[in-house]
């Protein structure tokens, strides 16, 4: 069975609801939901909605433009009665909700979200599609950069729309998709089989409130407990994000955003090798928590970088963080689980703190002890004997044996889809690995340091039959090459001046030998006579 098609719209105000509007066949839902603060004074005058005392003493939604109060209920009772709806149009299948652009989708996700709803919401929905999108993809010639305000105008001429206001915008969308379909001739069958085949909708990055159910959630995972406890890492929040029931019909984006609350514990500066040469640059050492679970984070910026926390740039303010300044920290989590800081920012509303005393009072985890947490988290704690890992606890991904992947069960990590078959990209990763190993570098390394006696910051050759991107494998090789030529080049150095120590040490005990001669009987010395 065809799912139906609903063609929705949010007004929403910081995140929050304020109306919904969707539209299937000849059924229309029309809901106001009663925030739970005031309208953004700029999304007000966008939308000429607000938020009034009311005739019953309660506050409702005002349309400013047609001068009504509009019917507003709780937000979870509006949900529900969205969730009903959704149902009986459903017919027992799943529906297709068709927006212009995609900034609502996660919006819904999380309002819904908030009121444990979310099961149920992507019980009947089964695909989001991008209008914009879908424009872009099977009618080229119209620009998928065009507002419904202006496709209103090209294909709904003689239709008037109360735009700004989610019942009359997605009855807009409707009729706009309609039109479209019926001016170039094409048929429902053929436009449902192209929804369809729409992929599904991707966001490079997103960001995730501090304040979301998502956060919540994180921070029970990390540590179920009531004990304040200092974490070695975070590694395998991206897939606690992941795991969310929105992404059944999305895909999982590129990386996460999230903003936690900590404190500095060192700014300075330090030298660094790279390639065989010392650099200097700024190195921001933090405390952060989620819920009762403390990390250390590092944040290095490079000497040239344009920040005020940069203290090798000479020129531009500079801000000096002293132990125990509180901060606000967003944490960057990407697909392959690699943890960073992506931007740091004072929090004066926070009084300084001995960050000393409060991470000596924190439960360090021992040796071999570890937390009840989340399977997700425990997964992709466990990394082979020997890999290598940074300050922020990210595990080198050539060391990897194969990530949790959204959608896959754990016992299916490492199943064929995981080993590349190409036999081309195999040759050219051969040819590639081959090039190196042929370099004097990697012959002193492999002469030097047998496999069996490597330890945990040795370079490690890349897994060339491991599924990885073209720009990730590039990647790897030139980490590994680069790490290679380092330890191979001080393995030669040292080789070269223990064998001029050594020669020097040997002229001096040679030179003797070749003068004296120790004669033992008198046919040696009538040798010896002879020749001379």
């Amino acid at each position: 069975m065809a799912p139906k098609l609903v063609f929705y719209d949010l007004e929403w105000s910081q995140s929050e609801i304020i109306q919904i509007g969707a539209v299937c066949g000849g059924s229309e839902f029309s809901q106001c939901i009663r925030p739970s603060g005031r309208i953004d004074p700029f999304v007000r005058r966008k939308i000429k909605l607000d938020v009034r005392e009311g005739p019953t003493g309660e506050r409702q939604v005002f349309d400013i433009e047609r001068r009504m109060f509009l019917p507003t209920m709780d937000a979870r009772e509006g949900f529900v009665e969205f969730l009903d709806w959704l149902e009986s149009v459903s017919e027992g299948g799943g529906v297709m909700m068709i927006s212009h652009g995609n900034a609502d989708i996660l919006v819904l996700d999380r309002n819904f979200s908030k009121y444990d709803l979310e099961e149920r919401l992507y019980k009947y929905v089964s695909k989001y599609v991008d209008f914009q999108e879908y424009l872009a993809v099977h009618f080229k010639d119209i620009s998928s950069r065009m507002s419904l305000k202006d496709l209103v105008g090209i294909f709904c001429k003689n239709q008037g729309f109360r735009l700004h206001c989610a019942d009359e915008d997605s009855r807009a969308l409707k009729h706009v998709f309609m039109n479209l379909h019926h001016m170039r001739g094409v048929d429902r069958s053929t436009f449902e089989r192209n929804l369809g085949k729409m992929r599904r909708i991707y966001m490079k990055s997103i960001t995730v409130p501090k304040s979301c159910k998502e956060i919540k959630e994180l921070a029970n995972k990390l540590n179920p407990g009531s004990q304040y406890v200092l974490l070695p890492n975070i590694f395998g929040v991206y897939n606690i994000f992941a795991s969310s029931p929105l992404f059944s019909v999305l895909e999982a984006p590129e990386n996460y955003q999230f903003e936690v609350p900590g404190y500095s514990i060192n700014h300075s500066t330090e030298r660094y090798v790279a390639r065989d040469e010392y650099k200097e640059r700024t190195k921001v050492e933090l405390a952060c928590h989620i819920g009762n679970a403390y990390f250390i984070l590092n944040h290095p910026i490079g000497a040239n970088v344009k920040n005020p926390l940069n203290l090798v740039k000479k020129t531009g303010n500079k801000i000096i963080l002293t132990p125990g300044t509180p901060v606000s920290v967003t944490v960057l989590v990407t697909s392959t689980n690699y943890v960073k800081v992506a931007e740091i920012a004072v929090n004066h509303e926070k009084k300084a703190v001995n960050v000393e005393k409060i991470l000596a009072d924190l439960h360090k985890l021992k040796r071999g002890e570890k937390l009840e947490v989340c399977s997700a988290i425990r997964q992709c704690e466990q990394r082979p004997e020997g890999a290598s890992v940074d300050t922020n606890g990210n595990v080198d991904p050539r060391d990897k044996p194969g990530l949790l992947k959204f959608g896959q069960p754990s016992a299916q990590r490492n199943d064929k889809n995981d080993v590349e078959t190409d036999k081309d990209i195999l040759a050219r990763r051969e040819k590639q690995l081959e090039y190196c190993k042929k370099t004097d570098d990697y012959r002193a390394y492999f002469d030097a340091v047998p496999k069996n006696h490597r330890v945990e910051k040795m370079p490690r050759t890349p897994n060339m039959t491991r599924k990885y991107s073209r720009r990730q494998w590039d990647g790897a090789v030139k980490h590994w090459k680069t790490h290679v030529h380092t330890v191979g080049r001080e393995i030669i150095r040292n080789r070269r001046g223990k064998e001029n120590e050594n020669s020097g040490s040997k002229v001096v005990e040679e030179k003797p030998k070749d003068n004296i001669v120790t004669i033992e009987s008198d046919s040696d010395a009538a040798e010896i006579n002879e020749k001379v």
